[in-house]
């Protein structure tokens, strides 16, 4: 019996790496080393699911690494992680499956290239600059046009066509071209979008 209760112990050890901190009152850990402590009590029983929500919220760049190498451990050992965040970037890297909620409705379920490939399209992005988004739904290509953080967002089906276009309008302060992140099809599907026509859908 102690034999059988230990071994799950000292993998809970091993997976959040916790064994030096055995000595350690946690009032007194860093936020990250609470957080693998935290980790280790969850993994401890070898759960075939578990559940985490925000698991990296304030945690520093080195702590979430560590952090997501060791739920990359836990998981190939056959166990399944549901984990929500708000940390797109985070899923894009480490969930084998996405699902995107939208005002609780699910908009999008699937892996992070198939929600990007659905989507489609390039990311034309400027400083809005005072411009009324509206203006640019018609420009060749757009497929749709967000707004984000003071940035017009064009996600275009022809990006050259679409930047020439700008460019004629006098309108690149700030441009840039890229190929559909996570985050852009994230914010395509769950910002208000304005049509070719200029209305809001």
């Amino acid at each position: 019996l102690i034999l059988r209760t230990a071994v799950p112990s000292l993998l809970a050890e091993e997976l959040a790496g916790v064994a030096e901190l055995g000595a350690r009152r946690v009032d007194r850990l860093s936020g990250g080393q609470q957080q693998r402590v935290r980790f280790a009590l969850a993994v401890v029983g070898d759960p075939r699911l578990l559940v985490l929500d925000e698991p990296t919220a304030a945690l520093d760049a080195a702590a979430r690494r560590s952090f997501w190498e060791s739920l990359r451990a836990f998981a190939d050992r056959g166990r399944t992680v549901l984990f929500s965040t708000h940390y797109i970037e985070e899923a894009d890297d480490n969930a084998d499956r996405i699902v995107v909620i939208d005002r609780g409705r699910i908009v999008a379920d699937g892996s992070g290239a198939h929600i990007k490939h659905s989507v489609g399209g390039r990311l034309v992005s400027l400083d809005l600059d005072g411009t009324d988004p509206h203006r640019w739904a018609e420009l060749p290509g757009v497929l749709s046009v967000t707004v984000h953080d003071d940035r017009l967002r064009l996600r275009s089906a022809d990006s050259d066509a679409t930047v020439r276009a700008l460019a004629a309008a006098g309108a690149v302060r700030g441009l840039e071209v890229s190929p559909a992140r996570l985050e852009d099809a994230f914010l395509d599907l769950t910002s208000a979008k304005t049509g070719p026509e200029g209305e809001t859908r």
